[in-house]
């Protein structure tokens, strides 16, 4: 039979959950409407009613908008007052701690949660966090390891490991990461363009060329665009490499990368008119880059413009003074405008930066057999091909 009294102990639950879920909204209204310092005052009221029980929801919702003192004094007052939940209470003071920079605290904290429940996968997650702050990245990779076992489909978690391990110059254990990533989610851009960075690494171009292709077909970006592009001249395949570029510089005309890889794929290609247009226009965009500088003066000098490549040499040449790439270069312009005297000086300046730059001591050789030195002239070439 339908009983329509309440007893007045059901009354006060319902009336708990009503306040618990009006509290929550609330709270949620405030951050939505950008007040979340209002929405964590509630939070906090409602964990003060009812500071016997854990309420996940409410701590996870502190720790998420940085209330980490709010949450901790509620953790802490619960962790002394009852043994059930402990290991998620450790958990949680775990994470207030590191989220306050008490790392040793936090590192304590989750190690005792694991020695109640080892098969947690967050708990070691936040185990690598620790000792990722201490410097430790071998342990945070065992820890990482170990929350694999735990949860051994997780892809962020391989994906996580496979970014400590490139981080540190570790590009097979990152590449065996990366691939288990992309079986693990196939459809995931990401992962397929890390992998394919990880194959450049390992002058793999080819995997690499095939990765970004996978990487590019389950997204827009224009960036990985442009690596597939950069692959493609690597693989000496210049039309798909031209064809991927100009589809970058169609969606961003002031791409910085796109425009100067074209440029210099467009010089090699003899097309010194439409690569000087399209290093202006990334000039444009980076006035003072001194490779972009340099490879201006380069394309100008191509076209029988030495003096304005000479201004473009020095101007490179104020940013990276000792950029042995950039003094050869100008040397050289010198040479074609009949300017030894300021060659000469260029070259002794390189050569004292380099001395085994064998192309330095060939240009300076010649100059000098110019000039009819011809017993230095020698002494020149024989440094050039190292028989001084």
């Amino acid at each position: 039979m339908y009983n329509p009294l309440v007893s007045h102990e059901e009354h006060k639950g319902s009336s708990r959950n009503e306040t618990s879920w009006l509290r929550q909204i609330q709270a949620l209204g405030y951050i939505l409407f950008g007040k979340p310092e209002e929405g964590i005052r509630y939070v906090v009221q409602l964990l003060k009613e009812d500071p016997y029980k854990l309420h996940v929801r409410e701590v996870r919702f502190l720790i998420k908008n940085q209330a980490f003192q709010e949450a901790r004094d509620y953790l802490e007052d619960l962790a002394a007052e009852q043994v059930e939940n402990s290991s998620e209470i450790k958990y949680f003071l775990a994470q207030c701690y590191l989220g306050q920079g008490l790392v040793g605290e936090s590192r304590t904290a989750v190690q005792e949660a694991l020695e109640i429940d080892p098969e947690r996968a967050e708990y070691w997650d936040l185990l690598a966090d620790c000792f990722l702050e201490q410097g430790q990245w071998q342990d945070a990779t065992e820890c990482l390891d170990k929350s694999l076992r735990a949860a051994p489909t997780r892809a962020e978690t391989v994906f996580r490991l496979g970014t400590i391990y490139s981080y540190h110059g570790e590009h097979l254990e990152a590449l065996r990461c990366f691939q288990g990533c992309c079986q693990l989610k196939p459809h995931n851009p990401v992962y397929w363009e890390m992998k394919a960075e990880t194959h450049l690494q390992l002058e793999q171009i080819e995997q690499a060329c095939r990765s970004f292709e996978r990487a590019l077909r389950y997204s827009a970006n224009i960036d990985v665009a442009a690596r597939l592009a950069y692959c493609y001249i690597q693989l000496n395949q210049v039309k798909k490499g031209i064809k991927n570029y100009e589809l970058v510089l169609k969606h961003e005309p002031d791409h910085f990368d796109a425009l100067c890889n074209l440029a210099a794929v467009y010089q090699n290609e003899e097309r010194s008119l439409e690569a000087l247009t399209l290093l202006e226009r990334a000039h444009s965009v980076h006035p003072n880059d001194s490779i972009l500088l340099n490879n201006l003066a380069y394309t100008l000098v191509h076209l029988g413009r030495t003096r304005k490549a000479t201004e473009y040499y020095q101007a490179a040449l104020r940013l990276a003074p000792d950029h042995p790439l950039i003094m050869y270069n100008m040397s050289v312009c010198f040479v074609r405008r009949g300017n030894w005297e300021e060659a000469v000086k260029i070259l002794e300046r390189l050569l004292d930066i380099d001395p085994e730059h064998a192309e330095a001591w060939a240009l300076l050789g010649n100059i000098y057999d110019q000039l009819n030195q011809y017993d230095v002239a020698t002494d020149c070439f024989n440094h050039s091909l190292k028989l001084a």
